[in-house]
């Protein structure tokens, strides 16, 4: 009897063993992001700092009410050339359902031309003069409208107190980024099955920042979903500011590699490359001109795609009979093919900026400054610094790959 006791309580602990093990291998394998978030108030930001300190994720404030943050586009860009994941929330203040509602289209409208890799967040912790159930329809009206408006179930973000007390299950279609701090879990989650969002500090410290800043882990579910496909190339990384560009392009079958494996994103673009982009984006149609430039093959490659082009006004060559077609495309040259296929797509072309914050705007031709006012009002080009257009210079296949992405975004 006490050898079957024995051998019955080997067995038992060599069960829990395996259920232990079992257990601490699903802990493990739930994937955690370390991330921060900031707006103005951390002014300057060295990004390419903070993703050395380990940070992998950031959001940053649009705005506010009706108004931009000051620093969303110079942290939207120098965080996606840093190579950071990145997402976007926004401060609201608004007193009733209809100004919830204005507020998250103004969101909307702020981020609809950046490229992000999180849900848009909603910031609601002003609630001075309003009932809890003034609160909850405020935050159900903001949360509905932008969902509608960008096509993404957005973060809910609050702290640990309101989860418990106010919300109830009322918000709990929306992922919740929770505020509790000095602790290593959330002490409550309210109704809530989990938390995507867990801001465990207000007072971090991060290279690249000067002064404190909030940090943040997230998990998975944070992360919008990507193309289906994987990618072949050895050069393309999620991390880098382009994949979401060339993976989108690559699934739609309208970019393809230097090789089976290699993408080659820092490689200047020829001429012919965004031309066969515009094609394939159009659908590849038959080509009945025999119109062909002097310099390009009827067997070629791109021979199609830039007959095509010549047929609709998107390529009008450089002259002299000649279309250049393996010379370098520049960020101008790139933003007139664009700017033309928008014309020929009949898209609507009216929203312009103006080149005068790039202290470089006196570079640009006269016969691209048209197509450079609307790629900057339309956020396809946002400069190569905060303060550069640089649009003499050589676009690089992953440049070419995020214009295009962005302007099929905007449309």
């Amino acid at each position: 009897m006490t050898k079957i006791k024995n051998f019955c309580k080997k067995i038992w602990v060599l069960f829990i063993a395996i259920l232990c093990i079992c257990s601490f291998s699903e802990v493990v394998s739930a994937e955690e992001y370390e991330g921060l978030d900031v707006s103005v108030w951390q002014g300057t930001v060295d990004f390419i700092e903070v993703k050395s300190d380990g940070m992998q994720i950031v959001y940053i404030r649009a705005g506010y009410g009706l108004s931009e943050d000051t620093m969303f586009r110079t942290n939207s860009k120098n965080a996606r050339d840093a190579g950071m994941r990145m997402g976007f929330y926004f401060y609201v203040t608004a007193q009733d359902v209809s100004e919830a509602k204005a507020q998250a289209e103004y969101f909307a409208s702020l981020i609809s031309n950046e490229p992000y890799d999180c849900r848009p967040a909603v910031d609601f912790e002003t609630f001075t003069g309003l009932t809890d159930e003034e609160c909850i329809e405020i935050a159900l009206a903001f949360s509905e409208t932008l969902a509608n408006k960008t096509g993404e179930t957005p973060l809910f973000y609050t702290d640990v107190d309101r989860v418990e007390y106010l919300w109830g299950d009322r918000l709990t279609d929306y992922p919740l980024w929770v505020a509790n701090y000095d602790v290593s879990e959330p002490e409550s989650i309210g109704a809530w099955d989990s938390w995507v969002g867990f801001q465990y500090s207000d007072t971090g410290n991060v290279n690249g920042i000067d002064g404190n800043v909030d940090l943040d882990r997230f998990t998975s579910d944070v992360l919008l979903e990507s193309s289906d496909t994987e990618l072949p190339f050895i050069d393309v990384a999620q991390d880098n500011w382009y994949y979401k560009a060339v993976a989108s392009l690559y699934d739609a079958g309208l970019v393809k590699g230097v090789s089976n494996t290699v993408f080659a994103p820092d490689e200047d673009a020829e001429r012919a490359v965004p031309v066969t982009i515009l094609y394939r984006l159009d659908g590849s149609p038959n080509v009945s001109s025999e119109f062909v430039f002097a310099d390009v093959s009827s067997d070629s490659w791109y021979a199609d795609s830039i007959a095509w082009a010549a047929d609709n006004d998107i390529a009008k060559g450089i002259g002299g009979d000649l279309f250049a077609p393996d010379k370098g495309v520049s960020r101008q040259e790139m933003a007139v093919f664009l700017y033309r296929y928008a014309v020929y797509k009949d898209y609507d072309t009216t929203k312009t900026d103006s080149m005068e914050r790039f202290t470089d705007y006196d570079l640009v031709a006269d016969w691209a400054e048209e197509a450079i006012k609307w790629a900057v009002g339309m956020g396809i080009i946002t400069g190569t610094r905060s303060d550069m257009l640089a649009p003499d210079a050589a676009a690089t296949r992953a440049e070419v790959a995020e214009m295009v992405y962005r302007m099929m975004e905007a449309y």
